[in-house]
């Protein structure tokens, strides 16, 4: 083994002579010396371990230890795939894998369905949203986390798997037998008009037939009235394909015009144009984005604002301009590293990553990073309005979403919403004809928390009790003690009320989880774009033509 060891790292050094960054000779011999260091460390490490270590060392783990920490002084993005590389960069490329068709999350420590997809074998079989996987194939999954079972629950199509399914309200499990099909994952979560002429299309991924099903769902969208004006929406969208957002550009912007640029140091740089006649080209545009809207994203909201041709509406995006490819590294075991190798520029010139992406990327750089200490620079759209390169992109017009109280996460963290509902759709089939949430709804999910155990607890709380007991422990004057105490009782008599103060935030989720179980993900969403901030000022905006022209600097 240390004979192959030693071996490899000889081969690793000699390879990265016709590597070397081009620099002048003198540092060019000095990359060579720090190699030569290098690797001559790595293998006398290795070589004592080997030798010296209280118990055997299992190589194979240990060198892949060593390329986990080299990837993790690199960036994010930047990973090892050793298991199913092959099918997993598939899925997320495509959109398309072999499985049963439905969500899966951890509810109370059990893996709970949280939807089933539309025509998929889950859906057939009648599996509903709250039914809680208890074996897969005879073995009892407790204790797996969702990878776990949902690498069980993939596989190749045709094949067959059983669960045993235990459902609220049932004294028994169930056990079905499924048949594996293709599922394919949509890329257009949702679609339609949001008053007279409005439509809206929100985009959720960029694998390889986005572009194809945005074009078919814009079509569908003229059969239904005429577009006057179009929001498209890319929040909480992770990006993709970079081929499927230049596409995506192109259905809005004419042919020949540059979408992105990608340039690394080892990679030239590479170019890519609209090549197709634009599906709308002079139909107003907005786009909504946020926090979660990165890569691909990114390159279609940034472009169309370079370009002048959107009204980019939201949140800050993410940041997330660095380019990976995938090389194989042993084909025999399907083992690929996914490497980054570029950032992405826009029209602009701007790079929409963000500075931060590397820690210690100072150690990573050779002679420092000046380029990440550079001040922030501006640029300019086609019609000259000045943008920043602060790291993603900047909406023209900030609209946040609205927050959630403190509360209300938790009861989101918890499942309340989720399982609350659950039991409700179960025995009361009728709701669907008079969707509301009453006053007796809602005291209804109180006694549900109450049943529960379901206690607020904020940190404010959390702080307070360390406090107090600190203050117990220590005997402090009794006078303080006493203060102690009637604070304890106003946090106390808060947390009392923080049903009350929070009813009509509570009210809106309890309707949003109850559509979602009886009219499915498409009537949820219908339901809060009537309700979302972003999307209503978008409306306001293409209705204003000369506000929306103002914007973009148009004649």
């Amino acid at each position: 083994m240390n004979r192959i060891f030693k071996i490899s790292l000889a081969l690793l050094f000699f390879s990265a002579f016709f590597i070397a960054p081009r620099v002048q000779a003198d540092e060019k011999k000095d990359y060579y010396l720090r190699l030569k260091e290098s690797w001559q460390d790595i293998q006398r490490v290795y070589e004592q371990i080997n030798r010296h270590y209280v118990e055997e060392v299992d190589p194979y783990p240990l060198i892949k230890a060593g390329i986990n920490g080299m990837l993790e002084k690199l960036d994010p993005y930047s990973v090892f795939l050793e298991q199913n590389g092959e099918r997993r960069l598939r899925m997320i490329t495509t959109g398309k894998y072999g499985g049963l068709g439905m969500e899966i999350g951890l509810r109370d420590k059990k893996i709970t369905i949280i939807a089933p997809i539309d025509d998929s074998p889950a859906k057939r079989m009648g599996i509903q949203a709250g039914d809680i996987i208890e074996k897969v194939d005879g073995k009892n999954i407790i204790g797996w986390n969702v990878d776990q079972v949902s690498i069980h629950l993939r596989g190749k199509i045709g094949t067959k798997v059983t669960l045993t399914i235990r459902r609220p309200g049932l004294s028994e499990p169930m056990e079905l037998t499924l048949t594996r099909a293709e599922i394919v994952l949509k890329d257009v979560n949702y679609a339609g008009f949001l008053q007279k002429g409005v439509a809206y299309v929100g985009l959720s991924g960029f694998t390889d037939k986005a572009p194809k099903e945005m074009r078919e769902t814009i079509l569908k969208l003229q059969q239904q009235g005429s577009i006057k004006a179009f929001i498209l929406d890319l929040r909480g969208n992770p990006g993709g394909l970079l081929e499927s957002a230049v596409q995506i550009v192109n259905l809005f912007v004419g042919k020949g015009e540059l979408v992105v640029s990608t340039k690394g140091f080892r990679e030239k740089e590479y170019r890519f144009f609209t090549t197709e006649q634009a599906l709308l080209p002079d139909v107003p545009l907005a786009v909504l984005v946020n926090g979660g809207s990165a890569s691909a994203s990114e390159i279609v909201a940034g472009a169309l604002q370079d370009l002048d041709r959107a009204v980019i509406i939201g949140e800050p995006t993410f940041g997330k301009g660095l380019v990976q490819k995938v090389y194989t590294i042993d084909s025999r075991r399907d083992v690929k590293l996914k490497l980054t190798t570029a950032k992405y520029y826009i029209p602009s010139g701007r790079c929409i990553q963000k500075r931060d992406y590397a820690q210690n990327n100072d150690v990573i750089i050779h002679n420092g990073n000046t380029a990440l200490q550079d001040s922030v620079k501006t640029f300019y759209t086609r019609h000259k309005r000045a943008v920043k390169d602060k790291g993603g992109i900047y909406p023209d017009i900030k609209v946040k979403s609205d927050s959630l109280s403190y509360e209300t996460i938790q009861l989101l963290h918890k499942s309340m919403f989720f399982n609350f509902t659950v039991a409700f759709h179960q025995s009361h089939p009728q709701w669907m004809q008079n969707p509301q949430v009453d006053d007796s709804l809602l005291m209804a999910f109180q006694a549900y928390l109450n049943k529960k155990k379901f206690r607020y607890q904020s940190p404010f709380a959390k702080e307070f009790e360390r406090l107090h007991t600190m203050a117990l422990k220590g005997r402090y004057p009794l006078k303080i003690v006493q203060l102690l105490k009637q604070v304890g009782a106003e946090i106390s008599s808060e947390q009392q009320n923080a049903f009350e103060k929070d009813k009509e935030q509570i009210r809106k989720f309890l309707k949003l989880e109850l559509t979602e179980k009886y009219a499915g993900r498409e009537g949820r969403y219908r339901l809060r774009l009537q309700t979302d901030r972003p999307a209503l000022k978008a409306i306001r905006v293409l209705d204003d033509t000369t506000r929306y022209k103002k914007i973009l600097s148009l004649k």
